[in-house]
């Protein structure tokens, strides 16, 4: 019998090694791919409907922002999600009145034992004293352990891409500071070895959010690179211990401090900065499809192409449009005065459901029967075919829907 050299014997085992070591990082590659185009598109979740979880436990994070932590009440596994994903919330209301639906980014890294959502009161602007408080924020603050809280599944289109792999640079202006959290604790939680800049901006001490998970992913990722900003510092908050950067984060700051390279920008946070920031990459040379971002609440953040102004509805370069409702038998010139075409069948008085106002929950969907419509910022939930998400929806021209 033909034996086979020893060194024959270590070449086949070797390819063995290496066929299975291939296999398993190309199924490893589908598996990735499947599920971020299944999160793109919105049509997997985790559950249909709501699903009633348990709130286990509320912490303070920081003056006025509290976690809450859901589990399941029969302590069944959660399901996983994508980090930066948020959850929708249908919190109970008055007797007889329809639950508020508000959707909340999850703050932390995906875990079967729970779900943790980090919200801020929303209480009205200095400059607005009588203005009512958020309905939903204070209502979620409320709450307390033991209570159960109705949630559809995580969801969203804003979240840190698996197929992608190039270096980072994560943007978070006060709770928007959220989505971050996920996607930051994920990464070293994966021992994820990219060069990662992380900015954060708040006003001070008593507004820094989730500060100490922060410093333990800061130390757990020796290729995180944290700044904090605080625009207006109190006299016990000390520069180079509590915060890095003194003022409000700007272009400048990011391109003063960030290498020059192919970064994967991802931004959360209010609106303002949200347009000045993205504005500011696509002119600094950043190519658009680098540049991810969700303004929290019901604030937007135009569409933008590079070199151009913030979009508008772009009926209002030619002749007016006419939106018609087919079953209230109501018609009205299109006019720009409405940001949305939520806001105008709202102010109509035309019957139709809403909740988060920023293209999230999906509650607002209404079909088109005629025309074409043009989103003013990127929606987190799918509209069904032939329908438009109407607090993130212009009629591009004549419009007709079935409402």
């Amino acid at each position: 019998m033909a034996t086979l050299a020893l060194g024959g014997w270590g070449r086949m085992r070797h390819r063995q090694r290496q066929y299975e070591s291939d296999k398993r990082a190309f199924i490893e590659r589908v598996a990735v791919t499947a599920r971020a185009a299944r999160a793109d598109k919105q049509d997997y979740l985790g559950w249909e409907g709501t699903r009633e979880l348990q709130l286990s436990a509320v912490v303070d994070e920081a003056v006025d922002v509290k976690s809450f932590y859901l589990t399941d009440p029969d302590g069944a596994a959660l399901p996983a999600f994508e980090p930066g994903q948020y959850l929708t919330c249908h919190l109970p209301s008055a007797p007889g009145e329809k639950p508020l639906v508000r959707c909340y980014s999850l703050s932390d890294r995906p875990r079967e034992e729970y779900y943790r959502l980090t919200v801020k009161l929303c209480l009205p602007p200095a400059d607005l004293p009588e203005a009512p408080p958020g309905r939903g924020s204070s209502r979620l603050h409320t709450m307390v352990s033991g209570d159960r809280l109705p949630v559809s599944a995580p969801r969203g289109g804003f979240f840190l891409d698996p197929r992608r792999n190039h270096p980072l640079v994560l943007i978070a202006g006060g709770i928007g500071v959220t989505p971050m959290v996920s996607m930051l604790a994920t990464l070293a939680e994966q021992n994820d070895d990219r060069e990662v800049y992380f900015f954060y901006g708040v006003r001070n001490s008593r507004e820094h959010a989730l500060r100490d998970q922060l410093e333990e992913i800061a130390a757990a990722h020796p290729h995180l690179h944290q700044f904090v900003a605080y625009s207006q510092p109190l006299a016990e908050d000390r520069e180079h211990h509590d915060y890095q950067l003194h003022g409000r984060i700007t272009i400048d700051t990011i391109r003063r401090i960030v290498p020059t390279g192919m970064y994967d920008y991802y931004l959360c946070g209010p609106g303002g900065m949200m347009e000045q920031l993205v504005e500011g990459l696509l002119a600094a040379g950043v190519s658009e499809e680098r540049i991810l971002y969700e303004a929290f609440g019901p604030a937007s953040v135009r569409k933008m192409h590079k070199h151009d102004e913030p979009a508008t509805s772009v009926a209002s370069a030619g002749p007016t449009p006419t939106v018609k409702f087919a079953t209230s038998h109501q018609q009205v010139d299109w006019d720009n005065h409405c940001d949305s075409l939520l806001d105008l069948i709202e102010e109509l008085g035309v019957a139709i459901d809403s909740g988060c106002r920023a293209g999230n929950c999906g509650m607002c969907a209404a079909r088109v029967l005629e025309g074409d419509i043009e989103t003013v910022k990127q929606p987190g939930a799918a509209a069904p075919d032939g329908y438009c998400l109407a607090c993130i929806s212009v009629p591009k021209s004549p419009l007709v829907l079935e409402l």
